[in-house]
């Protein structure tokens, strides 16, 4: 142990820690960082966090520069995964993208009466988009001036979990960071990010997919991006169990490889009506797979998120 460490190591002693307080402290850290920090770092950052001045004299320079050179030597890119291979339940994720939608941060009411916030943004990279979302206190860096649409934007820490809706998102813990315009950032990836706009201009005027409906469904619970022929089935108006009426408007969506129903509800299920014929070719976007608990059968479910185009 260096001489820096040993002061830092004694500091942490007098705050209040017990050794092996410290140790387990140290072994959570290392287990937050997923491997990006060394135990030498690790201990100036349990020492910065509980308010130790790193560079106080009595801790000298040389540990101090030793200190940023590890959080230096950090290549975070070697550790960027792509929007699409998000799966739930991964953690320490790290995420490089562009910022495509902001969500102003909004106040809930938790079940112990307190309140607390919650805000999102939308990142894209050559891969797909995902929503990130901030609680409480992490909400307070949308407030920062560089923080806008199409900047460019690094995630590091957050963990997958799907919405009520069956959709993947990363959520920011309190440890979790967000660093705007990174300077690290592969030349080459950097010109990818930053001409997004032509690359999804490009998808949306490609006619064919390269992947077929029985592909999509055999491998995905969530579709981004599906097409076929339309037969419309059915539409009819609902009763709910509360009295309240809705709709609900089936369809078939065929190509060579098979036929699915897609199944849409509400309000939706009028638009769409509205839009579409029989034996019109369309695209939808954002579909989530689910099978249905009577026939077994896998149907395609139209969300608030999903959208639809004729070709």
């Amino acid at each position: 142990m260096s001489s820096s460490e040993y002061s830092l190591y004694n500091k942490l002693l007098k705050k209040g820690f017990s050794e092996e307080e410290l140790e387990k402290e140290m072994q959570r850290k290392a287990k937050e960082f997923g491997g990006f920090m060394s135990e030498r770092g690790i201990l100036f950052i349990i020492a910065k966090e509980n308010g130790i001045n790193v560079q106080s004299p009595e801790i000298d320079t040389e540990g101090y520069m030793e200190y940023q050179e590890l959080l230096d030597e950090i290549d975070y890119n070697e550790f960027t995964i792509n929007i699409s291979e998000l799966e739930e339940g991964m953690q320490n994720i790290v995420l490089i993208g562009k910022i495509l939608e902001i969500y102003k941060p909004k106040e809930f009411v938790r079940k112990d009466s307190s309140i607390g916030q919650v805000g999102s943004f939308y990142i894209a990279d050559t891969s797909g988009k995902i929503k990130i979302v901030l609680w409480n206190e992490k909400t307070k860096f949308m407030n920062n001036e560089y923080f806008k649409i199409d900047q460019l934007i690094r995630i590091i820490g957050g963990f997958c979990r799907k919405n009520r809706e069956g959709l993947l998102e990363v959520h920011l813990g309190r440890k979790s960071e967000i660093i705007i315009s990174p300077q690290d950032i592969p030349c080459q990836t950097k010109k990818k990010l930053l001409n997004l706009a032509n690359l999804e201009q490009e998808t949306k005027e490609r006619i064919k997919n390269d992947m077929q409906i029985f592909d999509l469904v055999s491998k995905y619970t969530y579709i981004k991006r599906i097409q076929g022929m339309i037969e419309i089935e059915n539409f009819r108006e609902m009763t709910k169990k509360d009295g309240s009426k809705t709709f609900l408007l089936k369809c078939l969506l065929s190509d060579s490889s098979m036929s699915i129903r897609l199944v849409i509800w509400g309000m939706h299920a009028v638009k769409i009506l509205k839009l579409i014929n029989n034996g019109d070719y369309a695209a939808f976007q954002n579909l989530i797979v689910k099978e249905n608990s009577y026939t077994n059968e896998k149907e395609l479910i139209y969300t608030r998120n999903s959208s639809l185009e004729i070709i």
